[in-house]
């Protein structure tokens, strides 16, 4: 396995950084670099505007937080909760204007219709009535504020004066203006005002929420059946939205591919050295989003995540077993992207035959004579003897030029003498 990757590293240094098997000055190198740094992130900022084409399920289903707060408060009474709800729609409504989602019809997906309801209960509430019950319920809180801070100073004010009075200082020399007991009653008269204004706060919100708008929304926002509903919708897509992501990156990058590839392979046929060196660079470009995306998918897709949870499941929700067959896997599939380098883009057979054909290296692709045993550009001997009437034949060819027998696996082995 090292020998391969030490041989994959050779190809992808001498392939990325010659030119018809002449090395690069250090200047076109550069060049080069600055070339696909620009079109690596040229890539990336399309993988990014592709990925966000289809709606996101907090698009989709722009309601569900609202209904899983409202639902998953269980520790506020019925009344705290609605009113927290009816206020919570205002201020959105005050703020943001619940603006729809950007370029919406230019997306996948669509909002879903009980949400576009529920905007339209929402929508409702923001009416001049409702800001007046807020205005006021607002200027209340801000007095209580205010009064309970004059509270907290009167509350200093009687320890000090009932500390003085207990130590039997004489009145005239306190520091404190007023006496114990006047300073208690103030405390009590404020305390009251405060009592009534929070009263107040409660009769205000029981009107806002008993408004035929509010309980329209609040109706709406209680449906139990709705809930669960956008519950179901809302975790399908958020289970589906990554991996449909995922599906359109690949999509967007495998007509890529597949033209660089195809270019590299013209290139190559053609002896054409510079669209050769191009076309192999915007390849590796292309493919380095690929892997990265791909490892992403597997690491953080629902997928994925979906699999690995089944098989848990499977195993009797024993980790450790789970362990053993995903220490058994991965090689595997490690195992098996190998075999498939290997067969397909590291495999020398695959170029062998059309370069004996057209009397090129076996290793680099520069013409050569037809006497020449080895490639006087890179050093490559392109012969090997035949297992079994030891003549001389090509190196990776699958049978014997002269006898005509099957080379196997045989084929390629020899010194580069």
């Amino acid at each position: 396995m090292f020998s391969f990757l030490r041989r994959i590293a050779r190809i992808f240094v001498r392939k990325s950084t010659r030119l018809s098997q002449t090395p690069l000055n250090t200047v076109s190198l550069v060049i080069l670099i600055i070339v696909d740094l620009f079109v690596l992130f040229n890539v990336f900022g399309g993988l990014d505007s592709v990925s966000s084409f289809p709606l996101s399920p907090n698009e989709e289903y722009p309601c569900y937080e609202d209904y899983q707060t409202y639902h998953g408060t269980s520790n506020l009474s019925p009344f705290d909760r609605q009113v927290n709800a009816v206020t919570s729609s205002l201020n959105v409504l005050e703020n943001y204007n619940l603006n729809p989602v950007p370029n919406q019809e230019r997306r996948l997906g669509s909002i879903a219709n009980l949400c576009l309801d529920y905007q339209t209960l929402q929508q409702g509430l923001n009416t001049p009535e409702h800001q007046d019950f807020i205005d006021q319920v607002k200027g209340l809180e801000n007095n209580i504020t205010i009064k309970q801070g004059e509270v907290s100073q009167l509350q200093d004010q009687y320890d000090s004066t009932l500390l003085e009075k207990i130590a039997g200082q004489d009145a005239n020399n306190s520091i404190n203006q007023s006496t114990a007991e006047q300073t208690k009653q103030d405390i009590e008269t404020a305390q009251a005002e405060i009592s009534r204004w929070k009263q107040e706060i409660i009769d205000t919100h029981t009107a806002l929420i008993n408004t035929e708008p509010a309980v329209a929304y609040l109706k709406a926002l209680g449906n139990a059946n709705t809930y669960a509903s956008l519950k179901k919708g809302y975790e399908s897509a958020d289970f589906w939205y990554p991996n449909l992501q995922f599906l359109l990156q690949l999509c967007f990058l495998t007509p890529l591919i597949a033209i660089a590839y195809g270019w590299q392979s013209i290139s190559i046929n053609r002896d054409r050295g510079l669209q050769t060196l191009l076309s192999w660079h915007l390849l590796l470009i292309f493919c380095v989003p690929l892997v990265v995306r791909l490892f992403q998918f597997l690491q953080f897709s629902n997928l994925v995540r979906w699999v690995v949870d089944a098989i848990v499941v499977l195993v009797g929700g024993l980790m450790f077993i789970a362990s053993y067959l995903f220490i058994l896997v991965i090689p595997l599939v490690g195992f098996g992207l190998i075999k498939f380098l290997q067969h397909f883009v590291f495999n020398p057979r695959v170029q062998a035959k059309k370069r004996i054909q057209k009397q090129r290296c076996l290793q680099c692709n520069a013409r050569l004579q037809t006497t020449d045993p080895h490639c006087p550009h890179c050093g490559f001997n392109q012969y090997q003897n035949c297992h079994h009437c030891h003549s001389l034949t090509h190196r990776y060819a699958p049978f014997c030029r002269v006898c005509g027998e099957d080379l196997g696996s045989s084929a390629g082995v020899g010194g580069n003498g």
